[in-house]
């Protein structure tokens, strides 16, 4: 037999049934295929006068034979079912005949839930554990909706209960990862089919149900409430299911103890928040133990796992406010929505600790050939530090609150000044002590005066800054400040003396004396190193063309050459007009 869930509640979900007409085409449609396959079985009756309901006579014999008659009466009890779900898809538009409409309902529902009954009946020497699961998890489900109907809200919670639990183990149960492809692809299927039913089918029945029943004033967790649920006696024949779990997985059906204390609520800034989910009540109770315990840590690596605590009691939180996000109480909305801030806000500071603390583990690696590496390190972990602030001040009820946003607006700057000032230790040690100085200076003046409140609030999660640590950052600038003034002025001071301009060696216009030191002749200090000096070389053909060496005193001579080669000169010129070296202008 295919897999039963995906067969009805499956192939129901895909054809997007939302009108009377479509639940009476997909109801044809289910009829069609369930009159070929009992036509193949030899289970439908010509005789009509002597009418045999062969379906009814369906045992397990025939279906070790022949798993289609598993099919006949998954099929019939859909059929049915789809039936009662278009009269009551009827009765939600229209009032007429409401009351025989509804006995209708009610009796097809009842007959579904019969041969759901049979079904369960038949399977019993079922091999495949998962098409067995299925098969009771329907039966759950049918049963839930009747119940619902029937306005008997007890069986209704205790039947959605057991298809929550079923469905949870199996999607656990189901491990894609180490099967075959063609497996793997059927395994993903299924997978989805089973959150898409607790998403949208199972969870919003059995908080109905849990709504009408009263209990939702002592818990919301459905969670806590199908697992105590489910060892319920009121539905005997669904027993053998819990049963097979229990065998698989003998912890899945564990609770909380009641014996166990639990946070009933939380405050963050002074707004209250009711905590009406038992599993986050008791990971929230847990981390708040680690909490107190993370004054003595020392190691970031220990503020990693608190950091996944947090991360993963969001998690949870996020899916539960998804469940409910229909909910129509405002008060448990509030809630939510201030839980939902209240973790943020210590996650992100818990990754600020976590940050701060790398810094001064990096800090503390005393390598000289690798400072600069460090402290490039050291900048880009206050870059995460700031963005995590960022994202703290964007967090809902953070802009409200002056007194928060400006002790964070100071928190970033505080964080980002120290950005800065591993900066200008990284241009002091490339030698660059003026741009360190003024880095430095530039610091200094942001930030404000000793003695004033720096912070609002009276402490942050994890102590990660204080009034007190301020202004011993602010003692410890100013203290760099001065050693980076003094530094610049010795470093000028020695670059005046032995500058490579004050020597005569690399100077024209000074001569070494009798009272010269050889101080003054050359850097001794430092390897002399000969650079040749540049010259533009110059074509002879041209100096000697364009450059007179006689500097005017041969001019009488040259007129009087001048006029008695001048008839020579006359003659050869129409012979010859001399060009650039003789290539350009003959004629």
């Amino acid at each position: 037999m295919d897999s039963p869930l995906k067969s009805t509640l499956g192939a129901r979900m895909s054809a997007y049934l939302t009108s009377t007409d479509d639940y009476r085409r997909h109801r044809k449609n289910i009829n069609k295929n369930l009159v070929r396959i009992r036509r193949k079985l030899g289970l439908v009756t010509k005789d009509t006068k002597n009418y045999e309901d062969k379906v009814a006579l369906i045992t397990n014999d025939k279906y070790d034979e022949n798993q289609l008659y598993g099919t006949v009466l998954l099929l019939t009890a859909e059929r049915d079912m789809l039936y009662a779900l278009e009269i009551k898809n009827m009765l939600e538009i229209s009032n007429e005949n409401v009351s025989s409409y509804k006995n209708l309902m009610l009796s097809r529902m009842k007959k579904s839930l019969s041969t759901s009954k049979l079904l369960l009946q038949v399977i019993q020497n079922e091999k495949d554990f998962i098409i067995k699961i299925e098969s009771y998890v329907y039966a759950a489900i049918v049963q839930g909706f009747f119940s619902i109907n029937k306005r008997k809200w007890d069986l209704a919670l205790d039947a959605f209960s057991i298809a929550k639990c079923a469905l949870e183990f199996l999607s656990a149960k189901i491990t894609p990862d180490t099967a075959e492809t063609t497996q793997r692809e059927t395994s993903d299927l299924r997978e989805t089919l089973f959150k898409e039913l607790l998403d949208e089918l199972v969870d919003p029945s059995l908080n109905l149900a849990l709504s009408q029943s009263g209990q939702s004033k002592i818990t919301s967790d459905i969670k806590t409430v199908s697992r105590k649920r489910s060892s319920s006696t009121l539905l005997p024949y669904l027993a053998p299911v819990v049963e097979t779990i229990k065998k698989s997985d003998p912890n899945f059906f564990d609770v909380i103890p009641e014996s166990t204390e639990l946070l009933s609520s939380i405050t963050w800034r002074k707004h209250e928040a009711e905590l009406y989910n038992d599993e986050i009540a008791l990971k929230l109770t847990q981390i708040m133990k680690e909490q107190k315990e993370s004054t003595s840590y020392t190691e970031s690596s220990q503020f990693d796992v608190l950091s996944a605590s947090w991360s993963e009691v969001l998690d949870h939180h996020l899916s539960d406010v998804e469940k409910n996000r229909d909910d129509d109480d405002l008060e448990k909305v509030q809630s939510r929505a201030i839980l939902l801030t209240f973790i943020n806000y210590n996650l992100f500071f818990t990754r600020i600790k976590r940050d701060t603390l790398l810094i001064d583990e990096s800090a503390r690696q005393s390598k000289p050939d690798i400072a600069r590496e460090i402290k490039k390190d050291i900048i880009r972990l206050y870059g995460n530090i700031i963005n995590t602030v960022q994202q703290v001040k964007d967090l809902p009820g953070v802009y409200n609150d002056d007194d928060l946003l400006l002790s964070l607006d100071n928190l970033e700057k505080l964080f980002d000044s120290k950005k800065k000032a591993t900066l200008a230790e990284i241009f002091a040690l490339n030698n660059k002590h003026k741009e360190s100085l003024k880095i430095l200076h530039h610091i200094h003046s942001e930030l404000p005066s000793s003695g004033s409140k720096f912070y609002e609030v009276e402490q942050f999660p994890y102590d990660v800054s204080s009034n007190s640590s301020f202004e011993l950052f602010k003692e410890e600038l100013e203290e760099k400040l001065r050693e980076a003034t003094i530094t610049v002025q010795l470093y000028e001071d020695n670059s005046r003396v032995y500058s490579q301009d004050n020597f005569v060696v690399s100077n024209m216009d000074k001569f070494a004396t009798v009272l010269d030191d050889m101080s003054n002749v050359a850097n001794l200090k430092e390897p002399l190193v000969l650079n040749p000096l540049l010259s533009k070389p110059v074509l002879f053909d041209i100096g000697f063309n364009y450059i007179s060496y006689d500097m005017g005193t041969a001019s009488s001579y040259n007129a009087a050459s001048n006029n008695s080669d001048s008839s020579s000169g006359d003659s050869k010129s129409l012979k010859k007009q001399g060009g650039f070296f003789g290539l350009f202008g003959r004629k």
